[in-house]
């Protein structure tokens, strides 16, 4: 039998031929497409710089946190020197509610710090302090006979906004035999003219660092004060014609929180204060009239800190 009396091999219609034909030459030419998509894709990711996958400053914004400072040079070239990973074990630690671990992973950072690791540490800071996490700086307090929240406060040189804070305390009422945590360190106060800022210091040591706006033209004596007065939603006088204006007029500028300074070796110096603002443009800049002004959530969170008679020292 010879070949050609055999089955043939393809049985199908002309037109089904036809058809198949152009699928094999469509596959084709997706094939080719392909092909070139994919050599496309290759030399571009060789000749695209690499895309900086740091995470750290991110993690950092994530954090409860005041207005950030703007970066310096020197605080640009310190954080070079700062491992990413050391950092963000500090902000690992933090989220995970270990504070103290936090602090202490912080330490060694502060020998070059940058605006991130400051901020930081004030972030932590004052959650160590408004809640009741311990620190050798409280201390537990039994309420007695003839107390009352004022008493208190005075007898350990704090503030009874603080001890509200630290117990979480809605009104001033406290009973006998009750038990509160109270704060027993001692804060200061350093305001730089050059750099606008003001650091709050716990037992000499930095705590928590602010933002500010200071005297125009150095019109903020660089002197010791102490803080004499306090007032919440303050009155201005203003100085052209010794009006009064009421707290909430649009011409008020001393924003929600005001602390009066005195100078006890320069009595004639007197007027200046620490405030609040309702500019913000102007924090960060030599920009007053010569008190100290602030951000108002960052004041009004000072005031509850600091009692009467704390030193505020302002330097050049």
């Amino acid at each position: 039998m010879n070949n050609f009396s055999q089955k043939p091999i393809y049985t199908g219609t002309y037109s089904s031929r036809k058809r198949k034909g152009w699928k094999r030459v469509f596959l084709i030419i997706l094939l080719l497409q392909l092909i070139l998509l994919l050599g496309f894709y290759i030399k571009n990711k060789r000749t695209t710089p690499p895309q900086d996958t740091d995470t750290t400053s991110e993690a950092v914004a994530s954090t409860p946190s005041t207005q950030r400072l703007p970066a310096t040079a020197a605080s640009s070239e310190a954080i070079d020197h700062v491992d990413p990973l050391d950092l963000q074990s500090v902000i690992s630690a933090y989220q995970r509610g270990q504070l103290d671990e936090a602090l202490e992973r912080l330490e060694p950072l502060l020998a070059t710090p940058s605006p991130e690791i400051i901020e930081l540490l004030g972030t932590i800071n004052i959650e160590r302090l408004r809640s009741n996490y311990p620190m050798k700086e409280k201390v537990i307090y039994t309420v007695e006979s003839g107390d009352y929240l004022q008493k208190i406060a005075r007898k350990y040189n704090t503030t009874i906004a603080l001890i509200k804070i630290m117990n979480g305390m809605q009104s001033d009422t406290i009973r006998i035999g009750e038990r509160l945590t109270v704060f027993t360190g001692t804060f200061d106060v350093e305001v730089s003219k050059s750099e606008n800022t003001l650091d709050l210091l716990l037992n000499k040591k930095l705590f928590k660092r602010y933002a500010v706006g200071t005297g125009e033209f150095g019109k903020t004596p660089a002197v010791s004060f102490v803080i004499y007065d306090k007032i919440i939603e303050p009155p201005w006088t203003r100085p052209s014609d010794n009006r009064q204006i009421e707290y909430g007029d649009p011409e008020n500028v001393l924003g929600t929180r005001w602390m009066a300074l005195r100078a006890p070796n320069a009595p004639e110096l007197s007027g200046f204060g620490i405030h609040g603002t309702w500019e913000r443009e102007s924090i960060g800049f030599q920009s007053s009239a010569g008190c100290v002004r602030m951000y108002n959530e960052d004041v009004e969170e000072l005031f509850d800190l600091l009692p009467r008679k704390t030193i505020v020292t302002i330097k050049d």
